[in-house]
Parts: C-alpha cells; structure tokens; sequence
C-alpha cells in the first residue's frame, strides 16, 4: 500500500471536500448484458457467479481509482486488490464471506473460490475482513430484478472499499441481462470513472462469446 501525496494529487480538493460529506458514496446501476458469460461459463462447466465475479474484479482492477483506499483520513492506493464474496451455503439462510486473496485467471479463481468456500464451511468469514483496505466486496440478489441497490455501510465516510452486486437475471429479446451495481467512495472517483467501469467490464463480458 502506498501512500499518496496530496500537494501533488489532482482530487486533492475533491477528497478534501467529500471525505467529510454525510454519505460520500456514488452508487450507479445499469443493466449489463451477460449472455456471452452464461455460454461461456456453461460451455466450460464454470459457474456463472464466480465467472462474474471475477470479470467485475478484473475490471475493477485496470482502473486505478478503484485501488484507491483512505487511511487515518489520507489516500492510499493497493498495488493488487483482493476479492471476497457473499455465498449462501446450501440448506442454510444465513450467508458467509469469502476471502481470495490471489484471484489468479478464472480458471483459477474457480479452483481458489470452491476450496476456500469447503473449508470455511458455516464460518461467516467477518474476522478475515476485518481491517482489509485491499478488497472489494461482491454480492448478488439473485431473487429481485432490483432497479437500485445500496450496501451497507460499516462507518460512514470510513469505509472506502468499493461494494458490487447484481440481481436476478432476466431475459430481453434473445438477451439475458442483470441489473449490475457499483457503490464507491465520492473522495476517490467521480462518476466517470464508475462509467468507464460499466464501459470495460462489458467489453470484457462481451470477449467471453
């Protein structure tokens, strides 16, 4: 992690002016087209939401106002980011967390997500996240074909880590889209920036065919 350095940052005025705002987030949804991820995770016995999961991760990734993070009231920025995401264990109503810390291809990602989720079994994996200024939070609402969605929040202003999640799919001509969100800190991006992210990561989904 490396610090940034304000006097020579361009949104130092802008991190100044919203590291104090009441609710400094951004959260932008948009239907994103994933009939190519679908084929793409079927014809290789993958699973879709991992498969997801890693295409918004590798997005995310590439664009380095998402490896920005505030510490002690300061900006910082992640050389790599981590991924942890929400997984409802069968017969149970009560979700975990998973941690990976090296994604890897999404070959790997599958390999590294499935082991991890076998061992934690029914821990709800709260104390691996605890403190991380290095991950971006994952999660579906696969039950509501949602038209907004907002994350919870673990302190205000505090909590700088991107939150992403998508609903239930739904079909549209010989389509299937999702509604897709992005929830962001307003000090370290604006609303181009989180543009650009829906932007990629179509462009990713779309090379998935």
């Amino acid at each position: 992690m490396e610090r940034i350095d304000l006097e020579g940052w361009e949104r130092r005025d802008y991190f100044e002016f919203y590291l104090d705002a009441d609710f400094p987030y951004i959260n932008i949804g948009a239907n994103v087209d994933v009939t190519g991820l679908l084929a793409f995770a079927h014809r290789h016995g993958l699973s879709s939401y991992l498969t997801l999961i890693h295409t918004a991760h590798q997005t995310a990734d590439g664009i380095v106002n998402f490896r920005y993070r505030i510490k002690d009231r300061e900006p910082v920025m992640n050389e790599r980011l981590a991924v942890y995401f929400t997984h409802l264990p069968r017969d149970r109503e009560l979700f975990i967390n998973v941690l990976v810390d090296d994604p890897g291809d999404v070959f790997e990602f599958q390999e590294r997500a499935q082991a991890q989720i076998e061992r934690q079994g029914t821990d709800l994996g709260l104390a691996a996240l605890k403190g991380r200024l290095d991950i971006i939070g994952y999660s579906a609402v696969p039950w509501v074909q949602y038209t907004h969605f907002v994350r919870t929040i673990r302190k205000l202003g505090v909590d700088s880590n991107p939150k992403i999640s998508w609903g239930k799919y739904f079909t549209q001509g010989e389509r299937t889209l999702v509604p897709f969100s992005v929830q962001v800190h307003h000090a370290l991006m604006d609303g181009l920036q989180v543009g650009r992210y829906f932007e990629e990561l179509q462009r990713r989904l779309d090379l998935l065919q």
